[in-house]
């Protein structure tokens, strides 16, 4: 009992203390990057990413960048944002992220008073664009992960929010950045991290006089191919882990032989698939030892399947559907059912019933064997499958694919 209140008495102790620092030398600069609440988040990264391994730097091109300018990064793993801050952390750069991260009040506290820049994804939101001009004009660069999500098999996803006419608008340097490296230590469908090489490196810098003179779509192209990465071609040191492909079925739903959805497994090195046996294994490149050879090549496969059955497209999966308000906490929780076909998205339970066109959907957030998640107004939605968790991963490429279909 005397142990537990010298604890308590140490955490109020150390509040009050970090409360006086802030209003005595840090009150001026809050919510923004200088604040004393910034500091504390990435103390707390560092901690937390205390194995993680410092990423090999790249950063030459540096040196003709003015400041304030904003930084265009691919997107491979959930610590990209800590690779970046590795390289430009002098520079107390800010990040355009997910709102969704910020819901806790922990979280919400330091995303507030540290300046983070919030964003409801896959929505249009004019007061982002604000936010953005705004912290460039106090002096802070700007990091933002144009794909807006992590890739699912190592190559980058399409950008499907072109924000080329706005960044040439902030009439700043545009330093673009290429993350490689960070997919096979930390793919979003494997819960371990692997230590392993990333490399960070500054491509291009971009310029306001350079921009001024160049199309909205010839920057986008700019942006999309110096960005692109393929984790299948990166040369890696070897990966001798004997658990490579686990969680690997979170992406692959769908045997590439025999076509099967939701019978595939990883165990070990091996993807294995429950209807027609076949088995293929990793090797210490992260490669398949046969066709077809890496994750990206296997998951191109079960994209020209599910291409060929869009026009006759008509999914539909029982739910648990959980909807958090903008404090986080919850304001709704009931059994209900989604459909998707070329048109909708639809939600039908016995309390609301909604239907989304797919053409103001450009994509669907998800967590592999988990849910998948929308905003409506302020309310973030989670559909959690009762069956096949796997199925969320197919339902993102099938929005994924209408996406692409309408921008032919």
């Amino acid at each position: 009992m005397k142990i537990l209140i010298i604890l308590i008495g140490i955490i109020l102790i150390g509040v009050a203390a970090l409360y006086i620092i802030e209003r005595v030398f840090y009150r001026k600069h809050d919510k923004t990057t200088g604040s004393l609440a910034y500091i504390i988040f990435f103390l707390l990264v560092k901690i937390g990413f205390i194995n993680r391994k410092k990423p090999m730097i790249d950063d030459a091109l540096m040196t003709e960048v003015q400041k304030p300018y904003l930084m265009l990064v691919n997107h491979e793993s959930f610590e990209d944002f800590y690779y970046v801050w590795q390289m430009i952390k002098k520079d107390k750069p800010d990040y355009l992220i997910n709102e969704y991260y910020t819901r806790l009040p922990v979280a919400r506290w330091l995303a507030v008073h540290g300046g983070v820049l919030t964003k409801k994804i896959f929505t249009r939101e004019m007061a982002t664009g604000l936010k953005i001009h705004r912290t460039l004009k106090l002096g802070y660069p700007v990091v933002i992960f144009p794909e807006g999500r992590l890739s699912p098999d190592g190559r980058s996803n399409p950008i499907v929010e072109d924000g080329a006419g706005f960044y040439k608008r902030l009439k700043c340097d545009v330093v673009l950045t290429k993350i490689e490296g960070a997919y096979l230590a930390h793919p979003k469908w494997r819960k371990k991290y692997f230590r392993t090489d990333v490399r960070v490196s500054v491509k291009r810098v971009l310029h306001p006089e350079e921009l001024k003179n160049m199309t909205d779509a010839e920057f986008s192209e700019i942006i999309r191919s110096t960005l692109y990465a393929d984790a299948a071609v990166y040369g890696h040191a070897p990966y001798r882990q004997k658990n490579k492909a686990k969680g690997l079925e979170g992406i692959l739903y769908r045997c590439a032989f025999c076509g099967e959805k939701y019978q595939t497994v990883g165990r070990g090195n091996e993807l294995v698939c429950g209807a027609c046996g076949k088995k293929l294994t990793f090797d210490d490149s992260y490669h398949f030892t046969e066709w077809p050879h890496s994750i990206a090549g296997y998951y191109e496969e079960i994209q020209k399947v599910e291409r060929a059955k869009l026009d006759a497209l008509s999914l539909h999966m029982q739910v648990e559907l959980k909807v958090f308000g903008k404090d986080g906490k919850y304001t709704k929780r009931e059994p209900g059912e989604c459909f998707l076909d070329g048109e909708f998205f639809r939600y039908r339970s016995e309390s609301e019933e909604f239907a989304i066109p797919v053409s103001e959907l450009p994509g669907i957030a998800f967590s592999c064997k988990k849910e998948i998640e929308l905003y409506r107004g302020e309310d973030l939605y989670f559909f959690y499958p009762t069956s096949d968790p796997a199925q969320v991963a197919e339902w993102a490429l099938c929005v994924d694919l209408l996406t692409e279909q309408r921008g032919k």
